[in-house]
């Protein structure tokens, strides 16, 4: 790792550090790092569980269509300027005609939601034959890299174990958790044929995603006071959040990550 390439995480960090709490700015930099490294997106884009706009604005700055169900989170991302339309609606039911895009991109959503496999059918429906989809999800092995469960399963407390991981997986939403090889075959059934995949968020930086959660308590209630995340974005104030996590920032297919970036392709 090279000093070049750390100071680069860093900054890629920053971006999502001074508007984020720390445990989402860490996995929002290492998909932005891979988005980079992808190269610019096909045209148009329809961005799938878009929310509040922030990681658009971050990495591809723009895009032609941003859908989300919650229509609070897209009053905030129409400020930011990024989409040409918002839709509120549901990615199992996209408002768009066969192959209206070139690219869908669903970073960190289709876990959340729970009719998986017409999920899939709408994206490739609204793909165009050799469209990408470019998709960021939780594999198995994410809970079971959890710091406090194993610490659980160590001392014995196994039963204790398996009902933090549970709780861990409701509190983040997650409907879907499969193996990179089970994910995969799930796109496939769709028409899909992958052209990238690798994992990211190592067993290391999902401890510290985890433990990040307690640490970003604060962070509620400035939200909740000021209507945002970070209420003084003084960069060297967070010199130590930096330092500590721009190194898992560049990481990726470590054994056991928790997470697998992929790109499919429509066969047809």
């Amino acid at each position: 790792m090279s000093d070049k390439d750390l100071q680069a995480a860093k900054d890629i960090l920053w971006q999502h550090l001074s508007q984020l709490p720390a445990f989402r700015a860490l996995i929002r930099a290492i998909e932005h790092r891979i988005l980079l490294e992808l190269g610019p997106l096909p045209r148009p884009l329809l961005d799938i569980g878009c929310g509040d706009g922030h990681f658009a604005q971050a990495t591809f700055k723009q895009a032609e269509v941003g859908l989300d169900i919650a229509h609070a989170s897209l009053v905030e991302a129409n400020k930011r300027g990024v989409y040409a339309h918002l839709d509120v609606a549901s990615a199992w039911n996209i408002p768009y005609r066969n192959g209206a895009f070139a690219a869908a991109l669903a970073n960190c959503a289709v876990e959340h939601m729970p009719k998986l496999d017409q999920v899939f059918s709408e994206v490739a429906r609204v793909l165009r034959p050799g469209g990408q989809f470019i998709l960021s999800v939780p594999t198995d092995q994410l809970n079971r890299n959890l710091a406090v469960a194993g610490l659980l399963d160590r001392v014995g407390a196994k039963g204790r174990a398996a009902r933090y991981r549970e709780w861990f997986k409701t509190i983040q939403v997650h409907y879907h958790m499969y193996s990179p090889d089970e994910w995969q075959q799930r796109l496939e059934s769709h028409g899909f044929k992958i052209t990238l995949r690798r994992g990211y968020l190592s067993p290391r930086a999902t401890q510290y995603l985890e433990l990040g959660h307690y640490y970003g308590v604060p962070n509620l209630l400035t939200r909740k006071v000021t209507g945002k995340w970070v209420a003084w974005a003084w960069r060297p104030r967070f010199a130590l959040e930096e330092a500590l996590l721009a190194p898992r920032v560049l990481e990726e297919d470590v054994p056991n990550s928790g997470c697998c970036f992929f790109v499919a392709e429509k066969t047809s």
